[in-house]
């Protein structure tokens, strides 16, 4: 039977010395209507040591009238966060909602709040709401420049080349309806950091309202991300969707 609440993924590779303190974060801001499932894809043995581990031992500080956490899921190769995210909607079935949050706490759980919120008070006319480090006032970004630029020169390559008018397809927070994501669950394809494009497309394609929510964004240091060999990639993957839908 599905309830009225909203499992939150985080998707996690070799990460859970930035995922300590914000796991902390969330069990003590979340409600009780959040569960928490950090899928991780295909971290190495002593790090998925170490994850199991900060999970076992946070169960000690779970609330009563904070989020549940639920046990890890594990994948044992290295797909990339579209994957995990992917994997960790599939387990969600019983939720209302689905999203998903980097696990570098770049977006406060604050902020998480206020998204599903605006998300639930919406919920008539949403099937999913993106986030959207846009510059404007009200908002708080601290991102680096050459980020900054590329991202909106990925942004621009996503426009022309897919027809999607969004102004951050990247952004690391992300949430959608049960029925929706059940409606494209079979067409969802790519498994790097490109999955944020092909979603959205999936979405449009689907007749699915999406809308962009303006959030705070703080960069975190660590990223995984290469922008020149990352991007390369990505603007390849982009070229074939626009193809594919």
């Amino acid at each position: 039977m599905l309830s009225d609440s909203t499992l939150l993924v985080i998707p996690h590779f070799n990460d859970t010395a930035r995922l300590a303190p914000y796991l902390e974060e969330l069990q003590a801001t979340l409600t009780s209507s959040f569960s928490i499932l950090v899928s991780d894809d295909g971290s190495e043995k002593q790090e998925v040591d170490r994850l199991c581990q900060l999970l076992s031992s946070r169960k000690e500080y779970a609330l009563k009238d904070g989020p549940e956490l639920l046990p890890p899921l594990l994948h044992p190769v290295n797909t990339g966060k579209g994957g995990a995210v992917f994997r960790g909607f599939s387990q969600g079935d019983k939720h209302a909602l689905l999203g998903f949050a980097d696990a570098d706490g770049a977006i406060s759980v604050r902020e998480i709040l206020r998204a599903e919120e605006h998300f639930r008070q919406n919920i008539v006319r949403l099937d999913a709401l993106f986030g959207s480090r846009v510059k404007m006032l009200g908002r708080r970004i601290e991102r680096n420049l050459f980020r900054h630029l590329s991202g909106r020169i990925f942004a621009t390559l996503v426009s022309l080349s897919t027809g999607v008018k969004a102004y951050d397809t990247q952004c690391g927070l992300k949430l959608l309806k049960q029925d929706a994501f059940q409606a494209i669950k079979s067409e969802w394809t790519v498994k790097g950091f490109a999955f944020d494009v092909e979603l959205c497309l999936l979405l449009r394609n689907s007749g699915r309202a999406i809308e962009e929510f303006p959030i705070d964004w703080s960069d975190q240091p660590g990223s995984k991300v290469s922008m020149l060999r990352d991007s390369i990639r990505m603007a390849m993957m982009v070229h074939q969707l626009s193809k594919r839908h």
